[in-house]
């Protein structure tokens, strides 16, 4: 009995010194992070060597992005041999666009953009295969003044290889560097040129 009240006696005690030992050490470490008046304004006057600059980039205007149109009657292309009359018998071939896109950035006032076309090419009955040449215009306009005026116009030669009775393929072109202004109201128009 006498062993059980020296027991709990012991263990109230030994908690409340482990209590006050635990508040007296926070305690003194709080002691460390006080400063004199002198130290907080040195401190103050010298900021850190790692301190952060904002960066002000973040607040200029996103690159604008024209909308993608594909001009009218000009996404499918088919070839005849010349001097044959234009009949599915006498088809070399028939090209399609299918799929496009485009993103842009900024690039100093102006915006690059990067466009992608892609589509397929079947070979007809008269194709004995080989590279085609597939005439991509690119074209991008600006509203002005109720009109519209041509402020970039480029015909690329899309290389495609081709074989004699080989099934359909598929062709892609990137164009990743258009320099165009930032500026609203552009459309961005495109299709075969068989001109």
């Amino acid at each position: 009995m006498v062993g059980n009240l020296l027991a709990k006696s012991l263990l109230k005690n030994t908690g409340r010194a482990i209590l006050l030992a635990a508040l007296g050490a926070s305690l003194a470490g709080c002691g460390s992070f006080m400063s004199s008046d002198n130290e907080l304004e040195a401190s103050s006057a010298n900021p850190p060597a790692t301190e952060k600059t904002f960066d002000l980039s973040v607040l200029h205007a996103p690159a604008l992005c024209p909308a993608l149109q594909e001009l009218s009657g000009t996404t499918i292309l088919t070839v005849y041999p010349r001097g044959k009359e234009k009949t599915p018998e006498n088809l070399s071939y028939q090209a399609i666009i299918r799929d496009w896109a485009r993103t842009c950035k900024k690039s100093g006032q102006n915006s690059a953009m990067k466009l992608g076309i892609a589509g397929n090419i079947t070979p007809g009955p008269t194709w004995k295969g080989g590279e085609i040449l597939l005439p991509v215009r690119v074209a991008v306009t600006q509203g002005v003044d109720g009109g519209e005026k041509t402020i970039y116009s480029k015909l690329f030669s899309v290389p495609v290889t081709l074989g004699a009775g080989s099934p359909s393929a598929t062709w892609a072109f990137v164009e990743e560097n258009i320099i165009l202004p930032n500026e609203p109201g552009q459309n961005v128009v495109f299709g075969f040129d068989e001109n």
